[in-house]
């Protein structure tokens, strides 16, 4: 236990994103992965593993700058906070409002209500920022996702 204190969550959140993103790297090389231009199954999921992998070395070698901390350390001793559910719950709610009013909604409503649920996590956030942010997010997502990259989701639909 000595030792799981000494290394800090910032060293076990760094081996769980490279480990992770090495999983998603070595599934990702399953599938044909293809060029940039003619871009295979595969593509994604092994650039998306690589960057991963280096957040968690970018991490990880961050937390090895900052001083040990051992469990007789009083520094390293903090009460434990309560989770913060609303931003759980938002979070959540985010991801199900987009999926849901996507599927029966369109682009423009889903990411609209995604954005603006996922806001409303973060107590400092009012209505009218985070209308602002899911207005903006929804302008930026209309013209990269529908006009840029011609993804197949309406801006609008009924039913």
């Amino acid at each position: 236990m000595r030792y799981m204190n000494r290394l800090g969550k910032e060293h076990l959140g760094a081996a769980l994103i490279i480990t992770l993103g090495a999983a998603v790297l070595l599934l990702g090389l399953t599938y044909e992965t293809g060029t940039l231009r003619q871009m295979g199954a595969g593509f994604l999921p092994v650039t998306f593993g690589g960057l991963m992998i280096a957040v968690g070395l970018a991490i990880g070698l961050n937390a090895a700058a900052l001083p040990g901390r051992t469990a007789d350390d009083p520094a390293s001793v903090h009460p434990r906070e309560a989770p913060q559910w609303r931003g759980w719950a938002c979070i959540v709610g985010g991801v199900i409002a987009f999926v849901v009013l996507g599927r029966f909604g369109g682009l423009v409503p889903a990411t609209f209500f995604s954005v603006f649920v996922a806001a409303l996590g973060d107590r400092e956030n009012s209505l009218r920022s985070a209308t602002a942010l899911a207005t903006v997010v929804d302008i930026f997502s209309v013209a990269v996702f529908h006009y840029g990259l011609r993804v197949q989701l309406p801006l609008f639909q009924w039913g």
